[in-house]
């Protein structure tokens, strides 16, 4: 099984995909609210016996921040790195 693959691209299309539902959706603090009642919405319909829901939700705050730590990290400008320069003589 491979890993979540997240990007730009794929989050417009569900970002799309919502406000053509809701025009008012292309908000991104309303489409943030849709995201999450979705996720709620899914959880509400899962039985399996033993699922701990408020466990699972926990899980998922927390896995959010995790995404909004890295991504902020990955767009974080980088520093230049010094390079070295003027000319060297042996002595």
């Amino acid at each position: 099984m491979s890993g979540i693959q997240l990007s730009s691209e794929l989050v417009s299309r569900l970002q799309a995909v919502v406000a053509e539902h809701d025009a008012e959706a292309d908000n991104d603090m309303l489409f943030m609210q849709y995201l999450t009642a979705v996720t709620g919405f899914v959880m509400a319909h899962q039985t399996q016996p033993g699922l701990d829901k408020p466990e699972l939700i926990a899980d998922l705050s927390g896995f959010m921040a995790q995404v909004v730590k890295q991504v902020e990290s990955d767009n974080k400008p980088q520093a230049p790195q010094e390079g070295s320069f003027g000319i060297w003589k042996p002595e």
